[in-house]
């Protein structure tokens, strides 16, 4: 049973900074402040990519070394759904070089194919990861892209694959990385496909060898699931890798049976494994961290790792308007840090004071300052938002206005899932608005 800890739950105001955070979203001056939208990409520092489908999502993004920028997801705009995988020129212009016009759709055979996690390999070659349930069963899905956007047939099957772990489960990733030597971690959820008050889920992450084979050293036959506790629903978000080969996976656990509204309460869980699959137990409680974080509703969304070690996680708790920033650090052995945060020890909880807040993405600046990425919603509809933190969990209030960075696609519905950092420290985002992909570059430092 893993260990909770419980968080007094910490509300920062950010009131009047709302009015001031909503005019980010309508364009940029000439001199370019951090966190204003960046006016030399796209159109005032915004595009968006329709192909024609209802849903045109964007769910994950990598800098290539070269400012390119990558975006997978999904379409259905051939009437099922399919991986997508998007390329961009440092301008946000489609990169004609990729794909078909920039743009390389992939079937695998069924109705849902649906990318949720993108990986950049060292020779230029794009691993992306999701689900796909052409088998009958949902499974983890991958395929593999070379340069230029075309499958890679050195991987898989003609570039694809799929890995049917247990019948009558859903298998989904939901985070993706690719280890030094080439072997690709895939890391998210399995739970049990049928109707039931009670669902029950587990951690499960798979290693793969470079050519997209299970790989026999680790787990199971290329596969470690974990379960927190007893019927617990458990199901991850995101995954790191640290340098000594370990592995760190965070989301959610709900030892109540449910999903969090049934029974029981969500709560915020990480998972670290040794580099043969097996659980870390130098880490937490065997293993497996929980932190109660204060309400019945939370989870990490996403993870980055501190050159010492320290793991920054980002995602959301409910709060009493439908959700608010999550951000917590934890150490080494998995202890939430208490030199962290603003409040409780460890955690830092933001509440901006709109109708729906949650980060969904991080990332760290050389600088130290962390900077995470999800929603805010100052109207009935949500925008892209950008928030960066100093390395001790605090808002940086020099960063758009008091720490929050929003960009707005024109009253609909906006949502940031991914975003990368590049080496001139500008943001890039990539989500959705409404029924289209969506991208958004933030300036970082002071115009000179």
């Amino acid at each position: 049973m893993g260990r909770r800890r419980n968080g007094r739950r910490l509300t920062t105001a950010v009131g009047a900074v709302l009015g001031l955070v909503l005019a980010l979203g309508a364009g940029a001056s000439s001199q370019a402040d951090p966190g204003q939208l960046d006016v030399a990409f796209g159109v005032g520092g915004q595009r968006t990519m329709d192909l024609g489908g209802t849903y045109d999502w964007g769910y994950a993004t990598a800098v290539q070394p070269d400012g390119r920028i990558l975006a997978a997801g999904v379409t259905n705009s051939r009437g099922t759904y399919d991986f997508v995988v998007s390329r961009y020129l440092p301008d946000g212009a489609q990169d004609p070089s990729f794909g078909d016009g920039g743009v390389t759709i992939t079937d695998f055979g069924g109705s849902k194919d649906w990318a949720y996690a993108l990986a950049l390999q060292p020779d230029g070659h794009v691993v992306v990861a999701g689900v796909s349930d052409r088998s009958g069963s949902q499974d983890f899905a991958l395929a593999r892209y070379d340069a230029a956007g075309k499958l890679d047939p050195g991987f898989g099957h003609g570039g694809l694959v799929l890995t049917p772990v247990r019948p009558l489960t859903a298998d989904i990733v939901h985070g993706l990385a690719v280890q030094p030597d080439g072997k690709i971690v895939a890391a998210g959820v399995s739970y049990e496909d049928t109707v039931t008050l009670r669902p029950h889920g587990d951690f499960m992450v798979v290693r793969y060898t470079p050519d997209g084979d299970l790989d026999p050293s680790f787990g199971v036959g290329g596969v470690s699931t974990t379960n927190f506790e007893g019927e617990s629903y458990d199901e991850p978000y995101a995954v790191v890798l640290q340098p000594d080969g370990r592995i760190v996976l965070g989301g959610t656990s709900n030892t109540g049976g449910g999903v969090g509204r049934i029974f029981g309460a969500d709560n915020l869980a990480l998972a670290r494994y040794l580099p043969n699959g097996l659980l870390d137990p130098t880490f937490g409680d065997g293993g497996k961290v929980v932190v109660d974080a204060g309400s019945m509703i939370e989870s990490i969304r996403a993870l980055a790792l501190q050159p010492d070690g320290a793991i920054v996680a980002a995602g959301r708790t409910n709060g009493e308007k439908r959700g608010d920033l999550l951000l917590a650090r934890f150490r080494p052995n998995g202890a939430l840090d208490p030199a962290f945060g603003t409040g409780s020890a460890g955690l830092a909880i933001n509440d901006l004071g709109t109708a729906e807040e949650g980060l969904t993405a991080v990332a760290l600046a050389p600088d130290g300052t962390i900077v995470a990425g999800g929603v805010a919603a100052p109207r009935p509809n949500g925008d892209l938002a950008v928030v960066r933190y100093d390395s001790r969990g605090r808002l940086d209030r020099s960063f758009g206005h008091s720490g929050v960075a929003t960009a707005d696609f024109g009253g609909r519905d906006d949502r940031l899932r991914s975003l990368a950092l590049q080496p001139d420290g500008k943001v890039v985002a990539v989500g959705s608005s409404e029924t289209d992909f969506a991208l958004a570059r933030f300036d970082a430092v002071a115009a000179r």
